[in-house]
């Protein structure tokens, strides 16, 4: 039975791989990116093929063919992600890069205690269900200076809302906050939840002035076009919890500051899961960001093949297995490390 599932997911990588760079060259660059991403190397460490894969995506593969291919794949799976009411999470991941050159795709890094000061950064929505284990990541954008964060939100929900069934709500965390995208999610009826910073006198006001629990109606208005547009989301402020103070912009309606962070909690599960993400991640020294873009993606795949195969492995096991075989994984010795 392990030993299916083993060739089925194989198949699927090469599948993805063929319709990249044809039946040929699949099979040349499959291995060394499975190789990379169980050991957390670089590809370059493990084919000399390397420099030949880094030509062909830079030179061959527009930004547009890699996601056709992709979002087509994940089409062919989503009869394995769960059709009931879903939970979304959207937010950002970022690599660090520690060279000198310049581009639109190196952001400066949003967290001061990093060792790097530039990242590539990706915009990702994943699937949320309550269980770890069968938390999912779905698809990824590439950022870059100037991006519209609403278009892009927007083009992220249009890719996996055909593999999914109800969505209960899309979570975000305090860097989303939006009046444009307020905007959009209650146009378009997508249920949201949103964590936003305690920002500007009226919410610094209303946090210190609330005891406990504090639910009302939050009024915008924002300019786009030339046109003026005005929304509004329900305000909620949480007192308190976990000795913090939260503030949220929501769709839903909450009678308790409990029942509201008893759902925002299913987002922390994407912290876990990037962990997951970063212990058998494809490395690359490559200043093109459509190489990062190319192997984020491959990540997320191997990803999406682990959960989907109802496997007990943890991930770098299950990586461990596509390289060396079923017959050679059982018979590996004891001290395997299988984090």
């Amino acid at each position: 039975m392990l030993n299916t599932i083993v060739k089925l997911l194989k198949k699927r990588l090469k599948k993805l791989f063929s319709s990249l760079f044809g039946k040929k060259k699949a099979s040349i660059y499959i291995q060394p990116l499975i190789d990379a991403a169980c050991n957390k190397g670089y590809v370059e460490s493990y084919s000399n093929k390397a420099d030949s894969l880094h030509l062909d995506i830079k030179k061959k593969l527009y930004e547009e063919d890699l996601q056709t291919s992709f979002l087509k794949l994940m089409g062919s799976l989503a009869p394995h992600f769960r059709k009931g009411k879903v939970r979304l999470a959207v937010d950002f991941q970022e690599q660090g890069f520690y060279g000198k050159t310049h581009s639109f795709h190196m952001i400066g890094t949003a967290y001061k205690k990093k060792p790097y000061k530039k990242a590539f950064k990706f915009i990702t929505i994943s699937l949320l269900t309550g269980n770890k284990e069968e938390r999912i990541p779905l698809y990824a954008l590439p950022w870059h200076l100037g991006q519209d964060l609403t278009e892009t939100i927007a083009r992220l929900i249009d890719a996996v809302k055909p593999w999914l069934g109800k969505i209960e709500v899309v979570q975000f965390d305090r860097g989303f906050h939006s009046k444009e995208l307020v905007h959009y999610l209650t146009e378009r009826k997508i249920p949201y939840l949103m964590h936003i910073r305690k920002a500007g006198n009226y919410l610094k006001s209303l946090v210190e002035t609330t005891k406990s629990f504090y639910r009302g109606t939050y009024h915008m208005k924002f300019t786009a076009n030339k046109t003026t547009y005005r929304t509004s989301s329900c305000l909620y402020v949480c007192k308190d919890v976990k000795k913090k103070d939260w503030l949220f912009l929501s769709s839903i309606w909450f009678t308790g500051k409990y029942q509201l962070i008893s759902l925002y909690r299913n987002r922390w599960q994407i912290e876990t899961n990037y962990a997951v993400h970063n212990a058998a991640r494809i490395m690359s020294r490559s200043t093109d960001y459509m190489v990062r873009y190319f192997y984020y993606l491959v990540d997320v795949l191997l990803q999406v093949l682990w959960r989907i195969s109802a496997s007990m492995m943890p991930f770098r096991t299950f990586l461990f297995t596509l390289v060396v075989g079923i017959q050679k994984m059982m018979e590996r010795k004891r001290g395997f490390d299988e984090t």
